[in-house]
């Protein structure tokens, strides 16, 4: 060991560049493993917790259970979504709803007074769901009337405010129900999960069939004294995603199919009408989302490999060949090439140890200061990176370590330890080795422009991967690009000997012709110049296309610049206050809603003011032939009589 460092104290310099390129490949390469980990592990809590993925997300069971049984119905259901959400925090919410009750024909039109009467029903609501818009939330009441709160749609389209009193007539033949109005309230989060759990969506109004208007909201105790008809109980069980991992993924998604099956078919619930959850499709999207961005990272990772690989070799190359004498002269007295190669070694382990040891301390800050940039840092995305470094990143850093190591004795290997005038063109070249790999990277190129799968593939076992060939393919037309330049740099440097041996300059000259009779001596820096310009416009280009993608995926998403939720219809007869606020130059409805139609099917029905929406409404021209939306939407526009689209044959009725 002694006569090792001795040895590198010889070369230090080289040395110590050999050591800050092992160090800084290290730890880039390890902090780009924790900085997935990290990314991935935040990003899957974010979207898992986000209020807009909350209703496929959750656990949904409504069950017609007895009011003595219900108390023991919410326990088991509580036990059956821990097991449903693998032991992960679960919150559950409950809405208990009476059977129906018909209005007083007073609220009806005159002309809707002879056709069957509206209906409404008492719910217990989970009072953090809601807003009071006037008045007070019902209080319990032991006799006399029931004390109810009216959402606002009901409120306006009945015509009724606090202190109303109406009878109510049980259509399941009980005795009626006598109610006084002290409030008005709306759902706190138009669409949100809870909703879910009412039949009529939080909209306060159904007209599919009877008209029907609620739920009347109601003291608990009104729903299980025995004062009013017994309906159906529903819960919504939501967990808390902030410990998920990627990890436990498939974990997940397994517990949650198996749960919600069980307590379909189970008996931990009696009386259960349905159970569902799609937590396993929405860990399926982003499952998809999560390989894509790794693929991503992937991709730097392997072009940033090349990079750092050339230039450790390129260090080593001159660290070999300052050495070519000393090595000789080591032969000479009786050293054998398997001491060489040993002595080496034990010269690449003391880069490669320290190297091992620093960069996962250093992942944990170089990740926080790459979350704290750019979109991360704006949507305030938090990543968890322990002071020691995540346990994934261990491993990856000693193995990139020693892959250094093996780079840095490469060139100690593979001499010959004679002197003698190198050749123009490497071996490997003459043999026509960066023509193949540039007809490789073609090939390569021509599969991936007639890819439609994008960076997720499939196996003949039907499991979502990453595809190799998009996160090789950029690597290898870097690397046949870079080869190609040793091709064309002795035609080049004879060329520049020429145009300077014609000037009447002698300094340059003299060093074209030093680089033209020597062109191999100073091709490594060239190289190493071509892959950190080429590696640097790949990464303008992947950050442009980044930024494309995020913005049309948001456009996507909104539709329009600004987008306003509204429960209900009550929305639409605030267009002119929105086209009035500071700033807004124009603002228009639109209204979404599901129609049932024959053989148990849907259709999503989109009401949209065109003439005003024309301006704002985001599209790429792309997407549609090159228009524009105002002249895609001057055809739905209010006007003459024009001919209707003609419907497929196999739905015409």
């Amino acid at each position: 060991m002694g006569f090792v460092l001795v040895r590198a104290r010889a070369h230090r310099l080289l040395l110590a560049a050999a050591l800050l390129t092992v160090l800084l490949t290290t730890a880039v390469l390890t902090t780009l493993t924790a900085y997935s980990g990290a990314i991935g592990d935040a990003a899957l809590q974010h979207s898992l917790n986000d209020p807009r993925n909350a209703p496929d997300s959750a656990l949904i069971v409504k069950a017609d259970v007895p009011a003595a049984e219900r108390t023991a119905a919410e326990s088991a259901v509580r036990k059956a979504a821990e097991r449903t959400f693998d032991q992960l925090p679960v919150i559950v919410r409950t809405l208990e709803r009476s059977g129906p009750y018909a209005l007083p024909r007073s609220l009806q039109p005159s002309a809707a007074r002879s056709g069957d009467p509206d209906l409404t029903f008492f719910g217990a609501l989970d009072r953090t769901q809601v807003r009071l818009v006037s008045g007070r939330f019902p209080r319990a009441t032991a006799s006399g009337d029931i004390e109810v709160a009216l959402p606002r749609t009901a409120a306006e389209g009945l015509g009724v405010k606090a202190g109303t009193r109406l009878a109510l007539a049980d259509r399941l033949g009980g005795s009626a129900a006598h109610i006084v109005v002290t409030g008005v309230y709306r759902p706190a989060v138009a669409g949100g999960a809870y909703w879910l759990l009412d039949d009529l969506r939080g909209r306060g109004l159904s007209t599919a069939g009877f008209t029907t208007y609620g739920p009347l909201l109601a003291d608990p105790s009104a729903l299980t004294g025995g004062r009013l008809s017994a309906g159906a109980s529903a819960w919504l069980a939501s967990a808390d995603f902030s410990t998920l991992t990627t990890g436990r993924i498939g974990a997940l998604r397994e517990s949650a199919g198996a749960g919600s099956d069980a307590l379909r078919t189970g008996h931990a619930v009696r009386g259960v009408t349905a159970a569902t959850t799609s937590l396993p499709d929405v860990l399926d999207r982003l499952d998809r989302s999560l390989l894509v961005s790794r693929s991503t990272l992937l991709i730097v990772a392997l072009q940033l490999s090349l990079l750092a690989g050339y230039a450790l070799l390129l260090v080593a190359r001159l660290l070999s060949t300052e050495r070519a004498g000393e090595s000789r002269l080591l032969r000479a007295r009786g050293g054998s090439r398997a001491r060489l190669a040993a002595l080496s070694a034990a010269e690449a382990l003391l880069l490669a140890v320290p190297a091992t040891a620093l960069a996962p301390l250093l992942a944990g800050p170089l990740t926080q200061l790459l979350a704290g940039q750019g979109a991360l840092a704006r949507i305030g995305l938090h990543l968890d990176t322990p002071a020691d470094g995540r346990s994934g990143v261990w491993p990856v850093a000693a193995a990139v370590a020693l892959g250094c190591a093996l780079a840095v004795m490469l060139p100690a290997l593979t001499s010959s330890f004679e002197g003698g005038r190198a050749r123009a063109v490497p071996a490997p070249l003459r043999a026509g080795a960066d023509l193949g790999l540039l007809v490789v990277a073609g090939v390569a190129y021509w599969q991936l422009n007639r890819q439609t799968s994008g960076a997720v593939s499939t196996d003949t076992s039907g499991t979502l991967g990453i595809d190799p060939l998009l996160v090789a393919a950029p690597a290898l037309a870097l690397l046949a690009g870079t080869v190609l330049t040793l091709r064309l740099l002795p035609p080049v440097a004879r060329l520049a000997e020429r145009r300077a041996a014609a000037g009447r300059g002698l300094p340059t000259a003299l060093a074209g012709w030093q680089f033209s009779r020597r062109p191999m001596r100073g091709a490594g820096p060239v190289l190493l110049l071509v892959l950190a310009l080429a590696l640097g416009m790949l990464a303008i280009g992947q950050s442009a296309s980044w930024n494309r993608s995020q913005s049309d995926q948001a456009d996507f998403q909104a539709g329009v610049p600004v987008r306003v939720l509204a429960a209900g219809d009550g929305g639409l007869g605030r267009t002119e206050a929105y086209a009035g606020l500071p700033r807004v130059r124009e603002a228009a409805p639109a209204v979404r809603i599901s129609q049932s139609l024959s053989g148990d099917r849907t259709a999503t029905v989109l009401a949209l003011d065109t003439a005003h929406a024309s301006n704002a409404v985001l599209m790429r021209p792309d997407l549609t032939s090159g228009h524009s939306a105002r002249a895609l939407l001057a055809g739905l526009g209010p006007g003459e009589a024009r001919r209707a689209a003609k419907s497929p044959r196999e739905h015409a009725r």
